[in-house]
């Protein structure tokens, strides 16, 4: 099988990667927003431990209320909401899962146990504040997920165009073909070989962008193709891809290009 078809197919496997990637962090987001609006819709009690409550008149303190079962209703909305979308081992459990994503803080205070197990409006503030900065950052990656399936995209595009139009330059075509017909092949392999070359350059251009944020910087993109393909043979697909495309497209410039001197 040539080595651009083999190219094509490894890259076509890359972007499936980017893609479940891509239905993981959106699900991830979802959980999110939908825990947040569990935060929002739960009441906070007042420092002497009764619900505020709105009247009229303003804000007021209405009935004591059993404080407890408000953090544990927070606990068991992010262990049935969020955990199952966030990467945390199963011996952290849900506490480390919170300490993971909202931090050590906001664990130990909707701890079930040693924990404060008072639901104030500043523990309910630093949950949200927390909620927010990982909304961000999932938004920030899906639109840097979405750059790199689009930069694949057209990577696979070009290779399958050289794929599709690569002169042959088997044993048969160089002793058949006259030097007119071998001359336009190997001109033809070059023009393909300088296409893939501007792809290759665009590709990198992409890994040197930056992803604009809502939190405190951007997101490089070469950044997240280590994070998706860091385990993986090739860390860098898309480059990997196109510089074999082009070393078959000189390879066969080369073998076109003895076969017109040796006649």
């Amino acid at each position: 099988m040539p080595d651009v078809t083999v190219a094509v197919s490894d890259l076509t496997d890359a972007r499936q990667h980017v893609r479940g990637e891509r239905r993981a962090t959106e699900r991830q987001h979802q959980a999110f927003e939908q825990f947040r609006q569990t935060v929002v819709e739960t009441d906070p009690v007042s420092a002497a431990g009764v619900e505020a409550r709105p009247t009229s008149s303003g804000w007021t303190a209405g009935a004591t209320g059993t404080t407890g079962d408000r953090c544990r209703r927070i606990r068991s909305a992010f262990e049935e909401q969020v955990v199952p979308h966030v990467d945390v081992t199963v011996s952290a459990g849900v506490r480390g899962a919170l300490a993971s994503e909202l931090s050590t803080e906001v664990a130990v205070a909707l701890a079930a146990e040693g924990g404060g197990n008072r639901f104030t409006a500043p523990l309910r503030q630093a949950i949200l504040d927390h909620v927010s900065q990982r909304l961000a950052e999932s938004r920030v990656m899906l639109r840097a997920l979405a750059r790199e399936r689009s930069s694949l995209d057209d990577v696979i595009e070009a290779l399958k165009r050289a794929d599709r139009s690569l002169p042959s330059a088997d044993d048969s075509t160089l002793l058949l073909a006259d030097d007119g017909e071998l001359w336009d092949r190997r001109t033809s392999a070059v023009n393909l070989a300088d296409e893939l070359e501007t792809a290759l350059r665009a590709r990198q251009s992409t890994l040197d962008a930056v992803t604009a944020a809502d939190v405190k910087a951007g997101i490089s993109h070469d950044t997240v193709v280590e994070y998706l393909f860091g385990d993986c043979d090739t860390t860098y697909p898309a480059l990997d891809a196109l510089l074999r495309g082009i070393r078959e497209c000189r390879r066969r410039r080369d073998r076109l290009e003895d076969a017109v001197g040796a006649q």
